[in-house]
């Protein structure tokens, strides 16, 4: 639920959230957005729509959750910015933004991820449908937040039913948005002028340029899809003794050895272990 300080920020601006019908060209969608943009009908009432309703009550906790998301986490250590506490930081929650260039526009944060300097949504939807169609749903919001915040892309989180939640990072795609921003101030103009506002054909959101590929028949990635499983367990397990041996070597240590094993100790006080032979 919005404070009385996001309703006022937000008062009297199209937002992201509300951009979607603009994109999809249902005239009676258009037409009640500028009925209430207009004042002439309230808003629509979300208090008794449930999915949004435990949406809102678990954003929190949904935005706590993925600042150790594994895919976040990849990308921070992909563009190099990974904090030393080992997590990212979800600032600026709730705040609403305004479109630098067009004070008519505005967003409301989610969240802001501040090592990757883009904005996240969360979402938590029924589980019945691809994560695929999710993300399509939403890009209108998705691509006018990145527009009020002027980045390139964008992170997006679906909780879906009790899994847990999907972390995916959208890229802006400049001609849709600039339809998006071209659409947005004529129908601005309609509110300002008060005359009802002309629908236009429907604009399919952006297409992903990453595919899926099932590569069942292909042999050798069945072969070394089995030898990789056959050997996870050995390796993850291999890793945790070494851990627990180097842990045990003292701290005068030069070398260590004993059952088949010895760990040596270099000048840069880096320890190495070695079969004992």
């Amino acid at each position: 639920m919005l404070t009385p300080a996001q309703r006022e920020a937000r008062r009297g601006r199209l937002t992201a959230s509300r951009v979607a019908c603009l994109m999809r060209g249902k005239p009676d969608d258009l037409h009640r957005l500028w009925l209430e943009m207009t004042g002439q009908a309230e808003e629509e009432d979300l208090s008794r729509v449930w999915q949004i309703q435990v949406g809102e009550a678990t954003e929190q906790r949904h935005l706590n959750w993925i600042e150790t998301a594994r895919a976040i986490i990849d990308e921070l250590q992909r563009c190099g910015v990974m904090p030393a506490d080992g997590r990212a930081h979800i600032i600026r929650r709730g705040e609403v933004v305004v479109h630098s260039m067009h004070d008519q526009f505005a967003c409301t944060l989610d969240g802001y991820i501040d090592e990757l300097m883009i904005p996240v949504e969360v979402k938590h939807v029924s589980g019945k449908e691809p994560i695929e169609v999710v993300i399509e749903r939403y890009q209108p919001q998705l691509h006018f937040q990145m527009c009020c915040m002027n980045t390139q892309r964008c992170a997006i989180s679906i909780a879906r039913c009790l899994d847990d939640p999907v972390v995916e990072f959208i890229h802006l795609d400049h001609d849709y948005a600039g339809e998006m921003l071209r659409r947005g101030i004529q129908f601005m103009e309609f509110v300002r002028k008060r005359v009802p506002p002309v629908a236009l054909p429907a604009v399919p959101p952006p297409v992903s340029k990453w595919i899926d590929y099932n590569m069942v028949g292909n042999d050798t990635w069945r072969r070394f899809a089995e030898q990789w499983l056959q050997t996870r367990g050995a390796v993850e397990a291999c890793t945790e003794a070494e851990k627990t041996l180097k842990s045990l070597v003292p701290d005068d240590a030069r070398k260590c050895f004993g059952n088949g094993v010895r760990i040596t100790r270099d000048r840069a006080n880096r320890l190495s272990l070695r079969t004992d032979s």
